[in-house]
């Protein structure tokens, strides 16, 4: 039975964002959770006929709620993770069905690089780590839009002629040039990861105030800058529902991945999609479009003509991959989409065995019409094929504006050389 004492301490709860925390007569901590509003979501608890039995065992085992409010959704989820990791509440766990959490970490490097990782405790190469995160989701999109707060380094291995990332100004480039108070970035995203974000402004408002004194305005307006969109972050953050289904949808894809593959690229930040447009032999093109974080980003579509004479669409898109992936300058993506099916699949991942990318960039392929998803299953060395599952409208999408943008291509030239 549910203690009384719990239902009135729900009442004294403020409906403001925060985390709250189940503690039991002992003082030990049970569970830690995040909501926009306190009380309402606490007070879902003890509807009777929406709880299951693991909450009910929760229930039965806490004495007391406290909660900490905050000033945003953000920090609340921010805050959330810290407590877990510091209390580690038994409840946190059985009521998620013992699944692995995500984490965020940075690596022991001259230059460390944010990493996303299931089992910190494993790496013997992390300087440190935060989390565990309860939404990978949210991990995923706070990470997207603290980079512009904070360029910072996530890739492997770094490119002389620098990333995509540094020439779109999220990556400080230390591939390219010397980079001076990197470490304080490390520092800032540290802090913010691990909860800490009342520190946070109290240090970049001492800098700021600091470099001001010294006369050093451009040093200042750095940090007034990084002050003000923290601030905008925090005011602005919301998790809309239309950003949640395409999260959601990539994280399927991940799935699928890491069960035909046995390749987790934990976070799809990049998919690129291929298909390749012909009349006849005498004009033939590729195209590659990309999406990323699930959105269309057509400053980064590419097109290709195809060299040497035609044979057919497989060696055709065999091509236009390989060339794509010699061009290291650009990001590599987590999943490479191809339009059609097993020949184009075969094809694309002749390219990538060319490169040695086996296992570490994913290879799906949809066939139109039928609607069929291909995939090579990298253990067995042979492909497998079934028909679409309805909640992948992202990948229809992908496929579909890269046969639009090949298309546009090979029309064009078409009607170059009708009329020229």
């Amino acid at each position: 039975m549910i203690k009384r004492v719990l239902k009135v301490t729900v009442k004294k709860l403020p409906q403001k964002p925060g985390v709250y925390l189940f503690r039991d007569l002992h003082d030990k901590v049970l569970y830690v959770g995040k909501a926009i509003n306190l009380q309402k979501r606490v007070k879902n608890y003890f509807s009777e006929n929406k709880v299951d039995f693991k909450t009910k065992r929760l229930l039965e085992n806490a004495d007391k709620v406290d909660f900490i409010e905050t000033k945003s959704e953000l920090e609340s989820l921010l805050l959330e993770a810290r407590l877990i990791k510091q209390y580690r509440p038994r409840y946190n766990i059985r009521l998620k069905d013992d699944k692995r959490y995500l984490y965020a970490g940075f690596t022991k490097e001259p230059f460390p690089r944010l990493v996303l990782l299931r089992q910190p405790e494993k790496e013997p190469g992390l300087l440190n780590w935060f989390g565990p995160f309860p939404s990978s989701y949210a991990l995923k999109e706070i990470l997207r839009l603290v980079r512009r707060i904070f360029p910072h380094r996530t890739c492997q291995k770094m490119l002389a002629g620098g990333c995509l990332y540094y020439h779109l100004g999220l990556c400080p480039g230390m591939c390219r040039e010397s980079v001076k108070n990197y470490g304080r970035t490390v520092k800032n995203l540290s802090l913010l990861l691990g909860g800490q974000t009342d520190q946070l402004v109290k240090l970049l408002t001492k800098r700021m105030q600091q470099a001001a004194t010294a006369e050093k305005y451009e040093t200042a307006a750095v940090s007034k800058r990084q002050l003000q969109l923290m601030a905008r972050l925090w005011q602005n953050y919301r998790r809309f529902p239309e950003t949640e289904k395409i999260i959601k949808q990539l994280e399927t894809v991940r799935q699928l991945l890491v069960c035909w593959q046995g390749f987790d690229p934990l976070l799809i930040h990049r998919l690129e999609a291929y298909d390749i447009a012909n009349l006849g032999k005498d004009v033939v093109v590729g195209a590659m479009t990309v999406l990323l974080e699930g959105e269309p980003d057509n400053q980064q579509y590419r097109q290709f003509k195809i060299r040497g004479e035609f044979q057919g669409d497989p060696p055709a898109l065999r091509q236009v991959i390989s060339r794509r992936l010699h061009h290291r300058r650009w990001v590599y993506p987590q999943v490479i989409l191809v339009d059609g099916g097993k020949g184009q699949v075969a094809a694309a991942f002749q390219a990538l065995a060319e490169k040695k990318l086996i296992g570490q960039i994913g290879l799906i392929g949809l066939a139109k019409q039928e609607e069929v998803l291909v995939i090579p299953r990298i253990d067995q060395e042979k492909i497998v094929s079934w028909k679409l599952v309805a909640s992948l409208p992202i990948l229809q999408q992908a496929r579909d504006e890269a046969h639009r943008f090949a298309q546009r291509y090979y029309k064009k030239l078409h009607r170059r050389i009708t009329f020229d």
